[in-house]
């Protein structure tokens, strides 16, 4: 039995929902000619799939698929980000030089990676914009970064008092400008993913608490619970328009472009399942169980994308 899940979420005007696993993957990687273990991504308009993996020797491979089309790509570089276009905008340094996240303007953030902690980086599809994660001490040499805007330091009302916590520097980029930041995330926030919808950025992840006046440092909880901060962009800078409490789920996965439709996974190791929430409405819709790869896709596209996995099951 196929077991492929293309929905129009709770009858609102959206892209397609495509779900492929391991199975049907194999299939698409097949038939366009790609081997090994792909990072799989979309670009923003869902009208593109890209495929790409490290090879040997500080070189990657990738195909961009669309409809009726697949470019393959090859790259001196180790993982490599891609465009809207299927263009390199960024990628890894790790050949002998300090390790780095490196940008097709010629400007290059370096990555700490310690003992005890790593530098962490997400781009939305399509790239246009991507979050960084670093070392509160390691963000404390770029003056430019400590002085930029944080619309809202805590999620919290009232916090104030990180007792001996040291919060690590998270904060949202344009990638054609990758060292000036736009805004600082909250400090008492996990960022994980982050996408685009019109004018908004939107970044999920968890939400922690910290002590109010009265108390210190980072509250005791039995789990942080998933939470999504929506940005939006008014000539002058970002502000914090939405918070979304999603903390019945386990996390975010995937953003509809046109709607903010969410796809999330919900808690559970073994018996984990998919499912679309529409913020607007509250509305769920399951999608059965958990699938390797899950995207909103352009229509036309997502109906192409099926036809390249379908077997004879």
């Amino acid at each position: 039995m196929l077991s492929f899940v293309m929905a129009f979420a709770m009858g609102a005007k959206c892209n397609s929902f495509l779900a492929i696993d391991e199975q049907q993957f194999e299939r698409l990687a097949g038939d366009v000619g790609f081997q090994g273990t792909a990072v799989v991504a979309r670009n923003s308009a869902g009208t593109k799939l890209f495929l790409t993996r490290r090879l040997t020797g500080h070189m990657s491979s990738a195909k961009i698929i669309s409809t009726n089309s697949v470019v393959p790509e090859r790259f001196a570089t180790g993982r490599a980000i891609l465009d809207d276009n299927g263009s390199l905008i960024s990628w890894v340094t790790n050949n002998g030089l300090p390790k780095g996240l490196a940008f097709a303007t010629g400007q290059t953030i370096p990555l700490l990676v310690t003992n005890h902690m790593a530098s962490r980086f997400e781009f939305t599809p399509g790239a246009e914009y991507f979050m960084l994660d670093e070392p509160l001490a390691a963000a404390g040499t770029v003056p430019a970064w400590m002085a930029a805007p944080q619309p809202v330091p805590f999620l919290t009302a009232g916090a104030t008092n990180m007792g001996g916590y040291v919060p690590t520097w998270d904060g949202v980029f344009r990638s054609a400008e990758p060292t000036k930041p736009l805004f600082r995330l909250p400090n008492d926030f996990y960022a994980s993913g982050i996408f685009t919808r019109s004018n908004e950025v939107i970044v999920s992840g968890f939400r922690s608490a910290f002590g109010r006046s009265s108390q210190s440092g980072r509250q005791p909880m039995k789990g942080h619970p998933a939470w999504v901060l929506v940005y939006s962009g008014n000539g002058f800078g970002y502000g914090l328009i939405r918070q979304l409490d999603i903390s019945r789920y386990d996390s975010v996965l995937d953003v509809d472009p046109t709607t903010g439709i969410l796809l999330v996974r919900t808690k559970g190791e073994i018996s984990a399942e998919w499912g679309l929430f529409d913020p607007e409405t509250g509305k769920y819709k399951s999608l059965g169980r958990a699938r390797a790869f899950g995207f909103f896709l352009d229509p036309t596209f997502a109906e192409y994308v099926k036809s390249k996995m379908i077997g004879n099951d």
